[in-house]
């Protein structure tokens, strides 16, 4: 398999991946609005650092009220991270890559991008936020479905989900990173709004039912942050990430150095969490936990990726 064709397809899987998030994120974030009463002081201009994109925001004259941030991170076509700008990479990435991909995944990514093409861009200005986004959802999940179920699990597959399993894992600490953060600057109301707060926060990655399952009735903090952390069943928690990217990566030519890298990171969750753990210590503990996340990219990279390489 050409380096090339390897890399259009693991970020297809990147960018699928992150337009499903970016939707799912603001759609929920959203809604954390509505069910916060103002004095709580959540703000939209929180949601653009959870995309790690203030400094594009401000370089792109944009004022932090609903719409313009709305704007900029649905349907501005310079940003890089906005949901419009995932899913015409995930199409240009796929239309690349037909001959190894399902037809199926093309036409139906096709037509995502021409749904996103023409709401998006009035999204922002109405009240139909929520349904354009749960569309958008539903066809990521449709794609991704086409893809899983339907390709041979060889190298194609695996370049896939590797894309598909760094960024949901980098996705859900950025998340757990920017809750932390504003739990640790409003500790006042960490009593009194802290369960609405974390309930919000699985729900942005469709984890609230399970963790209700599996943990308890109750959304506690702490036990919210290391399920999202450790949780091995979770397919959104990092854990189960790293865990299924190196069984992929253990399917692939010159592996070593990508799973030396997931190790790394693994080491670097905090299993069990200490019970006084607070807001300052889990923001300094999603750093390192990012910078090993981006070390499993490079790792990406610098195995298959290069001119001269096949996979």
């Amino acid at each position: 398999m050409l380096s090339r064709a390897a890399e259009r397809i693991y970020w297809a899987g990147r960018y699928l991946e992150r337009a499903e998030n970016t939707a799912r994120i603001v759609q929920q974030y959203s809604q954390l609005l509505l069910d916060l009463p103002e004095e709580v002081g959540v703000e939209w201009s929180e949601l653009v650092t959870i995309f790690g994109a203030a400094q594009s925001l401000d370089a792109a004259d944009k004022r932090d009220d609903e719409r313009h941030i709305l704007g900029f991170l649905l349907a501005d076509p310079d940003s890089n991270v906005s949901l419009l700008y995932a899913i015409k990479m995930a199409r240009d990435n796929v239309r690349n890559s037909r001959d190894l991909l399902p037809q199926e995944s093309w036409e139906s990514v096709n037509e995502l991008y021409q749904f996103a093409r023409h709401e998006l861009a009035v999204t922002t200005s109405s009240e139909n936020v929520f349904e354009v986004l749960s569309h958008c959802i539903g066809r990521c999940q449709q794609i991704n479905g086409e893809l899983i179920g339907t390709m041979s699990h060889g190298s194609p597959y695996y370049f896939l989900s590797l894309g598909q399993t760094i960024e949901r894992a980098d996705m859900t600490s950025r998340i757990i990173d920017v809750a932390a953060a504003y739990l640790q600057e409003n500790e006042r109301l960490v009593l009194r709004y802290g369960s609405t707060l974390w309930t919000n926060v699985l729900k942005s990655v469709s984890g609230f039912q399970m963790y209700r399952q599996y943990c308890q009735p109750e959304v506690e903090g702490l036990k919210a942050i290391d399920f999202l952390l450790n949780d091995e069943k979770f397919p959104r928690a990092v854990r189960a990430c790293v865990e299924l990217a190196k069984l992929n990566a253990s399917s692939l030519p010159r592996c070593d150095d990508l799973i030396h890298a997931l190790e790394r990171t693994e080491d670097v969750l905090p299993s069990p969490l200490p019970d006084d753990l607070d807001g300052a210590e889990v923001s300094r503990l999603m750093d390192p936990l990012q910078k090993r996340l981006g070390d499993t990219h490079a790792a990406v990279v610098e195995t298959w990726f290069l001119p001269g390489d096949e996979a």
